[in-house]
């Protein structure tokens, strides 16, 4: 009886451990958590219910609910000098990248790098992958999902066509000096 009950224990296990496995791997996904990987400094996590969230806030912005509903989620990774050896972590990714076939689209020299991994569908993408970095810091941003690239484009464009107060508000720079100039009188 012991036997009996160890066999089905362990084809139970197989079976639907393995189909659990199964649901858990998200195309587009890149594990962020891994044992290898030091404790980042940033850590960021939203997942499809902080996004479900977000649209349910924003009724009156549809532009910003259709992209919000392309993403299943944003994990995002800063590190300093002081994390560990911030080439080691930046290859770790790479391998990964690579291993999934992400496409390189932009690179610019040792600072910023953004790959992408296209769905089967043509102008689907599963994941967006960028890579921030300086002389003391690096950041890795994962955004996944099923995300549309030109319906991402038109909503881009309709973004900054409106000219909302919160695009205008991004306009850091330019603020910062208006205050600058106000608190100097």
């Amino acid at each position: 009886m012991k036997q009996f009950s160890l066999i089905t224990l362990l084809l139970a296990f197989c079976f639907f451990g393995n189909g659990m496995a199964e649901t858990d791997a998200i195309r587009g996904k890149i594990d962020m958590n891994s044992a290898t990987i030091p404790t980042p400094t940033v850590e960021i996590n939203l997942d499809k219910s902080f996004f479900e969230l977000f649209i349910n806030f924003t009724v009156n912005l549809p532009e910003y609910a259709e992209y919000a509903e392309m993403v299943e989620g944003v994990f995002i990774r800063c590190y300093d000098k002081d994390s560990g050896n911030l080439t080691k972590m930046e290859s770790h990714y790479h391998k990964i990248l690579k291993t999934q076939k992400w496409e390189n689209l932009i690179k610019v020299k040792d600072q910023l790098q953004v790959s992408l991994l296209f769905a089967d569908n043509p102008g689907v993408l599963h994941g967006i992958f960028i890579v921030f970095t300086d002389e003391h810091n690096i950041t890795f941003v994962n955004i996944f999902g099923k995300i549309d690239f030109q319906k991402l484009g038109i909503l881009f464009g309709k973004l900054m066509e409106s000219e909302s107060e919160f695009i205008k508000n991004l306009k850091i720079e330019k603020k910062f000096r208006i205050e600058q100039k106000t608190k100097g009188e």
